[in-house]
């Protein structure tokens, strides 16, 4: 895949036109995924406890398989954050052979166990806190587990369904049974009362009409019959709240802050705050990390693009240097003053954080500005005073050559620039560059200059 520069997801698409080799990552992967559960069983308990022990900022990837193959969380959230919880892909991957047809699962395993292995170089980097650590969501160990999972979200998918809807149900049974009789996309607009949460892919269109014509055509319902309109909602509710509450038990089990990029799966991990009422109340730094990681997760293909030009190496770079908390800093400043106005409001601490990003940027701009015009000034005078006396310019002063230390003198007794003064302050210069390049900004903007 290197040698060739292709990516994880090109090179699964190629992996999987060959047709013995995904019967024979069928037959595998279970038993695979077996040893690799075995293998967790007897680590993934230490390894909790050692994350629950740290007092770094930690946050816990969820609301998807794996992050995409096409971004680098330690280029946006490993900004922010000390110590990133990736989930074991092969963990995630092989239930859903019981969903999903086999070239389908074969496909997803090939892509994000390659992607898992892009992050070896920073998982293995002699550094503590380490960056990046994999280790299984709970939930994803065992069958009872998900299934205690899925029974402790029911309430909470009644809930969504009871938003949607405009009624209450007593159980998930009442909520299928009424889902089943909308047969038709104008059947379910006509009971709709919460259309505005009415999503089942957020790449599917803004409204509720859009969402359910592109379900009737693309969406898969495993399980339900997918020409009932009802049970494309029916199927959002079902398995986008275990997942929103799978992402907030994986936060609190390592004991940091859900950091969730997939756009869908953010709306409904708010949804379901949301109903649980305010219940769950997280401490002011957890909330904080929450919005400054959703700011450079959610801006990092709009107004922070420039965040996929920084090289995970980058991120490793300004943590060994000592410089993580001052890069901290500068994110989050003026962020917990908005969450205390409105917590919820993310837009807001986004912009926020964009902006102190556009001020950081703007100030390094400004220094390496400055920088260039002291450089200039240095050689005009040198260059300019040392031609009207029709003797040498300023190259003889940076090599320490004796004969023009000599001459320096000389120039200097008849009232122009000393080249020793010159080389001094060259010095300073150049003392200040490396300075500044290796300053938290200056390590972060080098990619975009």
């Amino acid at each position: 895949m290197v040698k060739a520069d292709a990516t994880p997801a090109q090179a699964a698409a190629v992996a999987v036109r060959n047709d013995e080799l995904v019967k024979h990552c069928t037959k595998a992967l279970p038993e695979l995924a077996e040893g690799i559960r075995e293998f967790w069983s007897s680590v993934s308990d230490p390894a909790a406890f050692h994350l629950q022990d740290g007092q770094q900022f930690k946050a816990t990837f969820s609301g998807d398989l794996f992050p995409a193959h096409w971004e680098n969380v330690v280029s946006t959230a490993g900004l922010y954050i000390d110590t990133i919880v990736l989930p074991c892909p092969i963990l995630k991957i092989a239930p859903l052979f019981e969903a999903l047809p086999a070239k389908q699962v074969v496909e997803l395993f090939i892509k994000h166990v390659l992607n898992a292995m892009t992050y070896r170089d920073i998982a293995l980097a002699e550094i503590e806190p380490p960056l990046v650590v994999v280790s299984p969501n709970p939930r994803d160990m065992n069958d009872e587990d998900r299934e205690l999972l899925a029974e402790q979200s029911r309430p909470l998918s009644c809930d969504h369904g009871g938003y949607l809807f405009g009624r209450d149900f007593e159980s998930v049974e009442h909520l299928v049974e009424f889902c089943e009789e909308l047969s038709s996309i104008e059947a379910v607009l006509g009971e709709l009362k919460g259309a505005d949460r009415l999503v089942i892919n957020t790449d599917w269109g803004r409204d509720a009409r859009a969402q359910l014509v592109r379900a009737m055509k693309d969406g898969a319902t495993p399980g339900l019959n997918p020409a009932i309109a009802g049970n494309h909602v029916l199927h959002a509710c079902l398995g986008r709240m275990p997942q929103a509450l799978a992402s907030q038990q994986c936060a609190n089990h390592f004991g940091g802050t859900p950091f969730i990029g997939a756009e869908t799966s953010w709306k409904y991990f708010n949804w379901m705050l949301d109903y649980q009422g305010g219940v769950v109340e997280r401490p002011i730094d957890d909330r904080k990390s929450m919005h400054v990681m959703r700011a450079l997760s959610a801006e990092a293909d709009k107004n922070l693009e420039w965040l996929g030009n920084v090289p995970p190496e980058t991120v490793l770079n300004i943590r060994k240097a000592g410089l993580a908390e001052e890069l901290r800093s500068l994110l989050g400043q003026g962020v917990s003053e908005l969450i205390k106005v409105r917590p919820e409001n993310y837009f807001r601490t986004a912009d926020q954080v964009v902006e102190n990003l556009g001020r950081a940027f703007a100030a390094h701009q400004a220094s390496l500005k400055d920088a260039r015009n002291k450089k200039l000034k240095l050689y005009g005078i040198d260059v300019a005073s040392c031609l009207a006396a029709g003797t040498i310019g300023v190259a003889g002063a940076l090599t320490g050559n004796v004969a023009l230390g000599a001459l320096g003198g000389v120039l200097g007794m008849v009232g122009l620039p000393n080249l020793k003064d010159i080389r001094t302050k060259y010095k300073d210069l150049h003392a200040e560059q490396i300075a500044r390049a290796n300053s938290p900004t200056g390590l972060l903007f080098k990619h975009i200059l």
